[in-house]
């Protein structure tokens, strides 16, 4: 039994790259051979015309303004769950892509409460999601802006740069960003001066005090590549008349045009 068993895994084995190139090669024009690539297929400009929010977990971000956000079509991530005792609106879309967020959080996020949850292919067997992807299939692609999430998406320095492909690929022609503080260290701005975020002693960056554990494992920082992650969003939402637009009350992040989240709710 235990040849037989070694047999079938050298099988599988010498198949997989094929089975994969093969797969992957149908992805790159949109056609599934998957179950998991015809869910994502599903997602292809359901949305078109319509507008989303983005929700990051910045200390501006508010329970009451989520309230709000009861009806509208929103994304969320990572530790969003931290605010959920505060407020009863819940994500359309949620999404963890950090190896370090899943790892020290992976029960928590298991039964975050959403329409919709995604992640990468490479966390299968510890994110109970409902759609993986493939992520920086080209590695020297890094940093791509994907047009064909089937395919891949491509990571920048955040979560919400790879919830931008997915939106584009959805067909929202408006996102609006909120929680988008962007006021951790060595934070980038081509317009305004940040210096005061190189110093080790920032303000609170999370809507939580409790949001990282005291003996919970942190992150890395990637100030450069968000930036540039958010730049190349932008020239892509532009050129096929979209738009991105930062409603966050408190923010620092220069890259799109800036809207007032009271008059986007009709306050």
């Amino acid at each position: 039994m235990l040849k037989i068993k070694r047999s079938i895994i050298k099988v599988y084995n010498r198949l997989y790259p094929i089975i994969f190139y093969i797969v992957n090669s149908f992805s790159k024009v949109n056609i599934p051979l998957t179950k998991n690539n015809y869910k994502i297929l599903r997602l292809k400009n359901k949305y078109k015309g319509e507008s989303c929010f983005i929700i990051g977990n910045g200390p501006s971000l508010k329970p009451e303004d989520l309230e709000r956000l009861k009806g509208e079509i929103t994304f969320a991530s990572n530790k969003i769950y931290k605010i959920f005792n505060k407020t009863t609106w819940r994500p359309t879309f949620f999404m963890v892509v950090d190896p370090i967020v899943l790892e020290e959080n992976v029960k928590d996020i298991n039964l975050v409460e959403a329409k919709t949850k995604f992640t990468l292919k490479a966390y299968k067997n510890s994110f109970n999601a409902d759609i993986y992807f493939n992520n920086n299939l080209y590695k020297n692609k890094r940093g791509t802006f994907s047009t064909n999430i089937m395919e891949s998406l491509y990571s920048s320095g955040t979560v919400s740069f790879h919830l931008l492909q997915i939106a584009h690929y959805m067909g929202f022609s408006e996102v609006f960003l909120i929680g988008h503080d962007y006021n951790f260290k060595g934070a980038i701005s081509k317009t305004k001066d940040l210096s005061f975020l190189k110093k080790e002693d920032n303000s609170q960056i999370y809507f939580s005090e409790d949001y990282i554990r005291k003996d919970e494992k942190k992150a890395g920082q990637a100030p450069e590549e968000m930036y540039d992650g958010m730049e190349k969003a932008k020239i892509v939402y532009e050129n096929s008349g979209r738009n991105i637009y930062n409603a966050t009350r408190v923010t620092y992040l220069d890259v799109f045009e800036q809207k007032n989240f009271d008059e986007l709710c009709g306050d």
